[in-house]
């Protein structure tokens, strides 16, 4: 990802100053067991490039959320049109494990029905992102946000950084500046989203990257059937 950091860890520092610094932060993936439908749909994303160039375009104090562009006159990163047309921009069904509730830096999927946006649990959102925490009159089931994996290693602390980058404010209707949006100032960028597997076992192996176009072994990879959305 890329995205200006303040020096220092210096929130006051004049923003426009910041360097933009380039960091790894890794999703570690859900059990199969558990959430295999979202996890696949996730990882399909991933292998067939949609995430490449994304941003983070909304940051309350919750979540962080991560998504492509919605608006036909945006052309700085990848419109929601490129998963549609792939058929990776939907689950199926709201899929949800109790086994693996919306935590603390866990990774949850956004929508009814959920994506293709998917952010990250700043606190531990078990409740208001879990069965019948947020209840409207179009589900009537109040159905959960599939949550399909966590950040490992440092990536809180990437994520602390990200979030010291100052909001824009939200313009009343006089010209003036009213109070803050969740809408970031500067961007936040994915440049590249890469698949990693472990070689030999999640403990002692190491990570190898699945290359695009091609499986672990490197075999050739059959494209993605070219049907209507939808079929």
């Amino acid at each position: 990802m890329e995205y200006p950091k303040a020096p220092g860890n210096d929130p006051k520092a004049d923003p426009s100053t910041w360097s933009r610094i380039r960091r790894t932060l890794t999703l570690e993936m859900a059990p199969l067991d558990q959430m295999p439908h979202t996890v696949n749909l996730f990882l399909q994303q991933v292998h067939h490039e949609l995430w490449d160039g994304s941003r983070i375009h909304y940051n309350p104090r919750h979540i962080f959320q991560i998504g492509p562009s919605y608006h036909e006159e945006n052309e700085l990163y990848p419109h929601y049109d490129n998963f549609y047309k792939m058929g990776l921009d939907k689950v199926s069904f709201q899929e949800y494990s109790k086994e693996y509730p919306h935590g603390q830096w866990t990774v949850g999927m956004a929508g009814r029905p959920a994506g293709p946006d998917f952010y990250i649990n700043k606190i531990d959102n078990t409740h208001n992102h879990g069965p019948g925490g947020q209840p409207n009159e179009d589900d009537m089931h109040n159905e959960a946000d599939p949550c399909f994996a966590k950040i490992i290693n440092d990536g809180h602390l990437i994520l602390q950084d990200i979030d010291l980058i100052p909001y824009k404010s939200i313009d009343n209707s006089d010209g003036s500046h009213g109070q803050r949006s969740d809408e970031l100032m500067y961007p936040v960028t994915v440049i590249s989203a890469k698949i990693l597997a472990h070689e030999e076992g999640p403990v002692e192996g190491g990570y190898k990257e699945v290359v695009h176009g091609k499986k672990l072994e490197d075999d050739e990879i059959l494209p993605l059937p070219d049907v209507p959305h939808g079929v």
